[in-house]
């Protein structure tokens, strides 16, 4: 098949394809998507649980070196998910709008959901860059930093992808039939946004100290 394939389904230049080759590449571009998200779950699990294993052990007490050392602020981590938690519902919105072919909710949904990200993105990095601790400074201090880290890693992705997704919407790329691309740019985004409340609960559930 010479014709490259859109995020909707279609052939460019021109070239269309039948209704199963259509539904092939769709079964193609969601199986990807599906892959890449698993693989994610699966490494953010083995992170989830070194964390109390880790902390159950406290090998050569090195959880927490040295008394008296700074814990990250459980009220901007609460902030901090929220964000998530809401861009994930307004990218939810964005696509019951253009599954109605609503075209307006769909690109204010889109624009609103990127932007709580790029907030997001922005607050993690600092929040990650105020602490008073590094990477020599015990267990904890790993975990805490590498959960942070792979969180920026999320929302750089999601930054990406939303600024791609919203460009679109806005050129009219999406209709009622042919939404695929955020379905599946969806499964990432519903999966960065739960990441955060899952490592909130652990540590509400087994507090750093």
């Amino acid at each position: 098949m010479s014709a490259a394939v859109t995020s909707g389904g279609h052939a460019e230049h021109g070239q269309e394809l039948s209704a199963e080759e259509i539904a092939f590449n769709e079964r193609k571009i969601r199986l990807g998507m599906l892959m890449y998200v698993l693989a994610d779950v699966l490494f953010v699990i083995f992170m989830l649980v070194t964390y109390p294993w880790l902390r159950a052990y406290n090998t050569d007490n090195n959880w927490f070196p040295y008394p008296g050392m700074a814990l990250p602020d459980p009220g901007t981590s609460l902030t901090l998910m929220i964000l998530m938690v809401v861009s994930a519902v307004f990218f939810f919105l964005g696509y019951l709008g253009i599954r109605a072919g609503n075209q307006v909710v769909l690109r204010v949904c889109m624009l609103f959901s990127l932007l709580i990200v790029l907030a997001a993105l922005i607050g993690q990095i600092h929040f990650m860059g105020m602490q008073q601790f590094g990477t020599l400074d015990g267990t904890f201090a790993d975990t805490w930093l590498l959960f942070s880290g792979y969180h920026i890693y999320h929302l750089i992705w999601a930054a990406f992808l939303g600024l791609g997704i919203t460009n679109r919407s806005f050129h009219g790329k999406y209709s009622k039939d042919h939404h695929l691309g955020v379905v599946t740019i969806g499964y990432f985004w519903y999966w960065a946004a739960l990441t955060p409340v899952l490592f909130y609960i652990l540590m509400a559930l087994l507090p750093p100290k």
